[in-house]
C-alpha cells in the first residue's frame, strides 16, 4: 500500500464538512485512510461514519477507510499515535480535519519524498482562506526564538523550488515508512503542542530532515485546535526548548542576507530599524555589515517608538527628512504586512523614490511600492 492517511478530528461539524468533502474529491488510489475521531461529539462521529461508508462504496479496492472513535479528547498526540499504530502504507500522512485540500496535494507531496530520498519528510504550504496569504511554510529560528517562514507572504513570491526547513506544522505532513520506524510514536508528554517539532527534531538526529514544496497548497482555517492547548502552551514549550535548543540553527539572519545579496548599489541605501525584537535586529544588522552590504553603523534605529502587535504609522514614527530622503531606504521591521496602514506616505515617497525594500525577521523581502499597490494576501501577525 503506497500511502497510509491519518487525520485526527476534533473539530465542528461544519468546518469537518468542508474539509470532508475536499478529501473526497482530491485523495487517490491505493491509500488507506485512518480517520481518528477525538471526542468531536455525536453529531460529528455519525458524519465521520457515513463519510467512511460512502467513501468505501465508491472507491471499493482502491481505498480502505478505518474509522476510531475516542468518547473524550485524548489530544493530538495520542489521536495520530493511534493512527500510526495501525498504518500500513510505505508512507504516512497527517492531515488536520479543518483543511481544504487542493487537487495534487497527496501524489505533490510523495514526489517531494521520491525527489528528495535523503529528507524523509515533507510539508504543505497552508494558506489562509480568507486571503489566499501564506500561514505556514515551515519554521525559522533566531537564537532565541522561531518564527513562521515566509509569513504572508504571497505564495508566488515563494522559493520556486523546494527548499529544506528546520521544522514544519503536522497539519499536512508526510514521511516515509523509514522514518516512522526509526523514530516510533510521538511523544504524549506534550499535550495538543509542539509533539510534531519534537517528532522531527527526534527524527533529525537521525539523520532525516524536512522539505518544503511551494507547489503543494491547501487551505487551512485553524480551527479547533484541541482541549487545553493554551493551558499547555507554555509547559509545552519549556520542555521543547529544554530538549532540543541547543540543536536549533540560527537560520532567519542567514535566508534575511541572502534575499539582498546581489542587490545593487544597496550600501547606498539608508537602513531603518523598526523592529522590536533587538537581539534577533541586531543581528540582521550585523551579518549585513559583516557581508559587506552595508555599514552597521549608519543604521537609524526608531524601534523605541514601534510597540505592540498593531500598525506601524510611518508619518507618526519616522522624521519629515526620510520621507523625503533622496537615497532609497531599507526597512527592517517584524513583519511587513505592519506597514500596509500606511498609504499617504507610502504614496508621498513613491514621488520621491520607487525602490525602497522592506526586510522582515520571517525572510520576506518587499517593496514599498508593492505594498502600497493594493490589497495584500495576508495580514495577521504571529
Amino acid at each position: 500500500m503506497r500511502s497510509s492517511i491519518i487525520v485526527p478530528i476534533y473539530q465542528s461539524p461544519t468546518v469537518l464538512s468542508l474539509f470532508l468533502r475536499s478529501l473526497r474529491s482530491t485523495i487517490e488510489p491505493d491509500a488507506e485512510l485512518i480517520l481518528v475521531n477525538d471526542g468531536s461529539g455525536p453529531e460529528a462521529g455519525e458524519m465521520i461514519e457515513e463519510f467512511a461508508r460512502t467513501l468505501k462504496a465508491e472507491r471499493a479496492g482502491t481505498l480502505t477507510v478505518g474509522t476510531v472513535h475516542n468518547t473524550t479528547p485524548r489530544g493530538c498526540g495520542q489521536a495520530l499515535n493511534q493512527g500510526l499504530l495501525q498504518a500500513r502504507g510505505d508512507h504516512l500522512f497527517f492531515v488536520d480535519s479543518d483543511l481544504i485540500l487542493s487537487p495534487g496535494w497527496q501524489s505533490g507531496m510523495l514526489r517531494t519524498l521520491h525527489d528528495h530520498p535523503r529528507a524523509g519528510m515533507t510539508a504543505g504550504v497552508l494558506l489562509y482562506p480568507q486571503t489566499g496569504g501564506v500561514q505556514h511554510c515551515g519554521i525559522s529560528f533566531s537564537g532565541t526564538a522561531g518564527r513562521h517562514l515566509y509569513l504572508n507572504a504571497r505564495p508566488a513570491d515563494l522559493p520556486g523550488s523546494p527548499y529544506r526547513v528546520q521544522l514544519a506544522a503536522f497539519a499536512l505532513f508526510a514521511m516515509t515508512r523509514r522514518v516512522r520506524d526509526d523514530v516510533g510514536l510521538l511523544d504524549e508528554r506534550y499535550f495538543n503542542g509542539y509533539e510534531d517539532f519534537d517528532y522531527q527534531m527526534r527524527a533529525r538526529s537521525l539523520g532525516h530532515h524536512t522539505v518544503i514544496d511551494p507547489k503543494v497548497t491547501s487551505y487551512h482555517w485553524e480551527q479547533r485546535n484541541g482541549v487545553h492547548r493554551a493551558s499547555n502552551r507554555k509547559s509545552n514549550l519549556a520542555r521543547f526548548w529544554k530538549t532540543w535548543g541547543g540543536h536549533l540553527e540560527n537560520d532567519v539572519v542567514p535566508r534575511i542576507v541572502d534575499t539582498l545579496t546581489g542587490e545593487p548599489g544597496l550600501g547606498h541605501y539608508v537602513p531603518v530599524d523598526l523592529a522590536e525584537t533587538r537581539t534577533d535586529a541586531n543581528d540582521v544588522w550585523q551579518a549585513l555589515s559583516g557581508a559587506s552590504l552595508l555599514d552597521r553603523h549608519s543604521v537609524l534605529d526608531h524601534s523605541t517608538k514601534v510597540g505592540g502587535e498593531g500598525p506601524i504609522l510611518l508619518a507618526q514614527l519616522l522624521p519629515d527628512a526620510l520621507l523625503t530622503e533622496p537615497r532609497p531606504l531599507l526597512l527592517l521591521v517584524e513583519n511587513f504586512v505592519r506597514l500596509l496602514d500606511n498609504r499617504m506616505w507610502l504614496a508621498e515617497r513613491l514621488r520621491i523614490r520607487t525602490d525602497d525594500i522592506v526586510i522582515d525577521l520571517h525572510g520576506n523581502r518587499t517593496g514599498l511600492a508593492d505594498l502600497h499597490a493594493g490589497c495584500w494576501p495576508g495580514v495577521k501577525v504571529r
